[in-house]
């Protein structure tokens, strides 16, 4: 190891300028500046991510009732109830048709509206049920409907099945 002796201009030319320091200190502080800002927009994304994550959950609930409220009306027994608000009665003669072979199986009869059973309210009491359909005996006579079914006398030939083949309807 070798100490060399400088005399007092060399050593002077040798030490730092106060515009060097002044310049590594103004760099570090903006490496500090621009960290602190980065951690600022990230925390500012987290609390915004968090934000959507609760709004997704809450929309989630929202669509599983929505859900179950459609699933609740679309029932056999809110389906009954809302066919009875329209006028319409169950045809207790069941009739089965058979296409391949053009048969028919049972003997069809026309709704009878006065001895067919119709339904007051939900038949059977479900506690999964989230929304009832409105209906009642008073609804159906305060909106003025009438529960009956007109039969035509006409003899004129219904739909006709060609051997293999469904009847479409003409507005397809």
């Amino acid at each position: 190891m070798r100490v060399m002796l400088l005399s007092a201009n060399d050593a002077k030319k040798l030490r730092p300028s106060m515009l060097a320091g002044f310049i590594f200190v103004l760099g570090i502080v903006a490496v500090y500046i621009v960290q602190l800002a980065l951690n600022m927009v990230l925390t500012q994304d987290a609390y915004y991510l968090k934000e959507l994550k609760i709004q997704k959950r809450d929309l989630a609930t929202e669509v599983q009732i929505i859900q179950e409220e459609v699933d609740s009306l679309g029932s056999p027994q809110n389906l009954a109830d809302a066919a009875n608000q329209l006028g319409m009665v169950a045809n207790p003669a069941s009739v089965l048709l058979d296409i391949r072979n053009d048969r028919i199986f049972g003997s069809p009869e026309p709704a009878d509206a006065e001895t067919a059973a119709v339904a007051s309210s939900n038949l059977v009491a479900n506690s999964a049920l989230g929304t009832v359909s409105e209906f009642a005996l008073s609804t159906i006579a305060a909106s003025g409907l009438e529960v009956s079914v007109e039969i035509s006398s006409e003899n004129t030939p219904g739909v006709v099945l060609e051997s293999g083949r469904i009847p479409a309807s003409p507005t397809r």
